[in-house]
């Protein structure tokens, strides 16, 4: 009789266990090499959470797209996530390979703490393809200790506007100091900064085209070019290779010494700076802030940042479960906490983290726990105020954004910096080129958007065996 029973328990328990184990979904994420054992943490900590679904990692080497691309190509297997990308999003759009998850998007009380015009980033024809996964800030890196040696009071973040801005510069600049390190691309970025309705390069993403005459753009391109006009103030520009290749000293020498490192000997009292700098200024021997960037009164606070975006493909054969891997990523706040605090277990070195992210997300607990890590605190500051965000990154999501900035708005830019034309009068020509261009690759793109989307449900019957 006892056997019998002891039988009938080992019985039901293998019944259990096979069960358990066919009940678990397996579900692939493609991550980059350098990250392969940082996810195998965070995956340990989504099993907490979600112990039936089983996540194995690969890598999209040598880049997503080509990475994508290739496994097409191979007639291999896309992974089900994509975890992350700073790549052009229209080309796997515009090849199927995406799967529009605003399905699993309704209803969802957390996605409310991610502002709406990150979320529209990545829509196409109202469906949303994708998550940010990720953002960067592009601001100044203030010099908090040459800042009080010059008796000058630290700004406030939200009172660091156009004026503050020009005249900390130019009290910065004296024989032994400079205001900034360099302006490269300050007036593009600027462009998102003082308009209310243009982002990069004097963009305006809600009409799709370029406002160069109305935008940001002239007004950015006249700050940088009055800074530039002040002797010393950019300590980059007092650098002259010709010179140097002679075996001379050129001005940046013979102002802060022939093997100098102005910024870095703290000599320079801002540094134009985004947070993917942070694994170098964190090495910087002084302290230091990180700052929005100056903004004009009239038109209102507006934070310059950078969208790296995680996405499902359009074969997973498990749509749920991926797009749960996925939230975790992007929006849950115990993902993007737990994500957090594994870069936090890195350590830090000089009292400064030396890996961290900032999240897409304001959710409390997230903001909680970013407000108690060791990075600056102008950061926390941004994250709290990331309804201000304005997307500058527009090659990521625009089609034809590259051969429209750098074929034809480049180009005058630096004539415009060189002073052989004026802003004025190339302003309209060069908007109507560029924008030509934006049209048609759009027009190209809407084509094979609409065929993708009527592609979409055939691709999922074959995928779910219907």
């Amino acid at each position: 009789m006892r056997r019998h029973v002891t039988r009938l328990l080992l019985l039901g328990l293998l019944v259990v266990f096979s069960l358990s184990v066919f009940a678990k979904v397996t579900i692939t994420a493609s991550v980059w090499s350098w990250d392969v054992e940082k996810y195998k943490k965070i995956v340990s900590e989504f099993n907490k959470y979600y112990p039936d679904i089983e996540v194995v990692l690969v890598v999209n080497e040598p880049d997503v797209n080509g990475f994508l691309t290739a496994r097409v190509s191979a007639k291999q297997l896309l992974p089900d996530v994509v975890v992350q990308s700073w790549e052009a999003l229209p080309y796997p759009v515009s090849q199927g390979w995406i799967y529009p998850i605003d399905e699993f998007l309704k209803n969802d009380a957390d996605l409310k703490h991610m502002p709406l015009a990150l979320r529209q980033s990545f829509v196409y024809n109202g469906k949303t393809y994708a998550l940010p996964e990720r953002l960067h800030f592009q601001g100044i890196v203030m010099n908090l200790d040459l800042l009080k040696k010059l008796n000058l009071q630290a700004p406030k973040y939200e009172a660091f506007t156009v004026n503050i801005f020009k005249t900390y510069l130019r009290k910065a600049t004296t024989r032994e100091y400079s205001g900034i390190n360099h302006l490269w691309d300050f007036d593009n970025v600027e462009a998102a900064v003082l308009s209310k309705d243009t982002t990069f390069w004097g963009f305006n993403p809600k009409k799709w085209e370029f406002e160069l005459a109305t935008g940001g753009w002239l007004p950015a391109i006249k700050l940088q070019k009055e800074l530039k006009g002040v002797p010393g103030l950019v300590s980059d520009d007092l650098k002259n290779d010709e010179l140097r290749n002679k075996g001379e000293l050129d001005d940046y020498q013979k102002k802060f010494g022939k093997d100098a490192d102005a910024f870095r000997e703290s000599k320079v009292l801002m540094g134009l700076h985004g947070t993917w700098d942070w694994s170098w200024v964190r090495t910087l021997p002084w302290n230091l802030d990180y700052y929005p960037m100056p903004f004009e009164p009239q038109v209102g606070q507006r934070i310059p940042v950078h969208v790296n975006y995680a996405f499902m493909t359009s074969t997973t054969k498990y749509p749920k479960e991926a797009f749960a891997f996925l939230r975790f990523l992007t929006y849950d706040p115990r993902g993007v906490v737990a994500r957090l605090k594994i870069d936090v277990a890195n350590g830090e070195e000089n009292g400064r983290l030396i890996d961290w992210f900032v999240p897409a997300t304001m959710h409390p607990d997230v903001i909680k726990y970013f407000d108690s890590l060791k990075i600056p605190n102008g950061v926390k500051w941004m994250l709290k105020n990331l309804d201000k965000a304005v997307r500058v990154d527009m090659w990521k999501t625009v089609p034809g954004w590259d051969q429209a900035t750098w074929d034809v708005i480049f180009p005058v830019s630096e004539k415009v910096r060189r002073g052989e034309v004026q802003t004025e009068t190339v302003a309209v020509e060069t908007q109507e080129k560029a924008n030509k261009i934006i049209k048609d690759a759009w027009s190209d793109f809407s084509k094979k958007l609409t065929e993708v989307e009527k592609k979409f449900p055939e691709i999922r019957k074959q995928v779910e065996g219907k």
